[in-house]
């Protein structure tokens, strides 16, 4: 059963303000890019994974998805984890494009692509961590005997060249394709038939993983971002361009004449997310380009958010489900 499902996370929702509302002559413009991408790849791995595990039988496991978990004054980050009654499994997905070359000797995995080679961090090493972590975090927030925590590396991308140069027998064993995640998993069942966890126990695990969840929320300060000059108004959803006019309750682009009630939704949205998660009337009207603050308490209103603060003072955060 999946108890924890992936949702989309927040970081990318910050680069994706970022990136529509930076300046566009602003050269660190390609830098925030460049971050979008490789995190946008990264949770489209994660994705695919979480297809291929939507096909396996799920009656003997719990199923978590995207952890992070605070641990020895840090936090350590877990793809998917899978609990049985006789072992615990943590996956790790990667998306990586080109040819991949693993060298654990060096505790290195060396990507080709298009010509040029890179280095990034073996993640069996990465996961070997992220297995004690969590092997430490729960042996002392509970008493009983925990199970044997395995781990796999499972690569996304299909057309990545897997290499094992070495032949190392660790990179055979726990390297292998998203697609294949099931045919891994089902040889650890056969292996682990004893169980160690009642169904209890199992419960009070993911209850305590669940409670310790922290969503990891980027710290706007330390990226300098330019918040002056950071483009404002409501975007056209039909042609992307900024500044649609409020007229008669509706939001209408004035490069495209698409008229929507609506508009100012998304544009509500980036603010929390570039400017912090707390808005005043008029905060939003400088923001959306409004000047009628009638016209900005309707919209606060309408949005139903929580808010702290006298009538005149009110501010306005956004509800837990605010971004889903």
């Amino acid at each position: 059963m999946i108890v924890k499902t992936r949702s989309y996370p927040i970081e990318i929702m910050m680069l994706e303000a970022i990136v529509r509302r930076f300046p566009p002559h602003n050269p660190r413009k390609d830098e925030f890019k460049e971050k979008l991408m490789r995190k946008r790849a990264g949770y489209k791995g994660e994705f695919t994974l979480d297809y291929y595990m939507s096909q396996i039988d799920h009656s003997n496991f719990m199923i978590l998805q995207d952890l992070r978990i605070p641990h020895n004054g840090t936090h350590f980050q877990i793809d998917t984890l899978l609990i049985s009654s006789t072992f615990i499994l943590i996956i790790e997905s990667k998306n990586y494009a080109g040819i991949l070359e693993f060298y654990p000797e060096f505790n290195q995995l060396i990507r080709t692509l298009n010509g040029v080679q890179e280095a990034f961090p073996d993640p069996i090493i990465q996961t070997k961590i992220q297995a004690s972590q969590l092997k430490s975090f729960l042996s002392k927030n509970h008493q009983f005997t925990l199970p044997p925590i395995k781990f796999l590396v499972a690569m996304s991308n299909s057309q990545a060249i897997i290499k094992n140069p070495t032949n190392n027998k660790e990179v055979s064993q726990k390297v292998c394709r998203t697609s294949s995640i099931a045919f891994r998993i089902k040889p650890l069942e056969e292996e682990y038939k004893n169980p160690t966890l009642s169904k209890k126990e199992i419960k009070k695990i993911v209850k305590l993983l669940l409670n310790s969840h922290t969503p990891f929320i980027p710290d706007l300060a330390s990226m300098n971002l330019p918040l002056e000059d950071m483009i404002q108004g409501v975007q056209c959803l039909q042609c992307n361009k900024f500044h649609m006019d409020r007229i008669h309750g509706s939001w209408i682009c004035k490069h495209c004449g698409h008229v929507s009630k609506e508009a100012h939704i998304p544009a509500i949205k980036d603010f929390f997310l570039l400017y912090g998660f707390q808005i005043s009337n008029k905060q939003l009207r400088r923001f959306l380009l409004i000047n009628s603050v009638y016209t900005g308490n309707r919209i606060l209103q309408a949005l139903e958010l929580l808010t702290t603060g006298s009538t005149k003072d009110r501010i306005y955060s956004p509800p837990k489900n605010f971004f889903e």
